[in-house]
């Protein structure tokens, strides 16, 4: 029954055009535009291609939330789906943070974590709620989003839970 309503609606939609070829060329109806096809992307946020982490996170909310003025660079390397910055101060070493996604990689990454015993949620876990699943390893953050994995490092970073929270929250709104 569903095939025979497709089948119609198929033949009413090409009969028009089949109507506008047989008349004389002074008589064709005008082209109609036909709309695009919804994009995968947001109005104002990049496609994973072009998204940047110094735009997921600038360097001025960055130094808000730390609380310290820091300049953004992205590394010299780059990585085809990963987007990476790093902060730091302009003079000194710290605070500094590393902050980086991958796309497509928050399972793999995760489940990769879950197998050297680091899987293992805490009942006092700092990071519990951040993302879909956080764990940290030394002084590196994982987090995944979806299917993505979102990578901070902290160094001189005073309260780095509730900063992560507020740089993955940041960064969230735009991913």
């Amino acid at each position: 029954m569903q095939m025979t309503r497709l089948v119609f609606a198929g033949v009413l939609l090409v009969l028009p055009a089949l109507d506008g070829c047989s008349k004389p060329p002074a008589e064709a109806a005008a082209p109609t535009a036909v709309a695009a096809p919804p994009s995968a992307s947001v109005p104002g946020k990049p496609s994973r291609e072009d998204a940047r982490a110094c735009d997921l996170v600038t360097p001025q909310e960055m130094s808000a939330i730390l609380g310290s003025v820091v300049v953004g660079t992205e590394p010299g390397h780059k990585s085809s789906g990963k987007t990476e910055c790093i902060y730091q101060p302009a003079g000194g070493v710290s605070p500094y943070v590393e902050f980086s996604v991958e796309w497509g990689e928050g399972e793999t990454a995760m489940g990769a974590m879950g197998a050297m015993g680091q899987g293992k949620p805490g009942p006092d876990d700092p990071y519990a709620g951040i993302g879909d699943q956080a764990k940290s390893v030394g002084t590196t953050l994982w987090i995944r989003s979806g299917e993505d994995l979102v990578q901070i490092v902290f160094s001189g970073v005073t309260d780095a839970p509730v900063k992560a929270k507020k740089i993955f929250n940041t960064a969230k709104a735009r991913m």
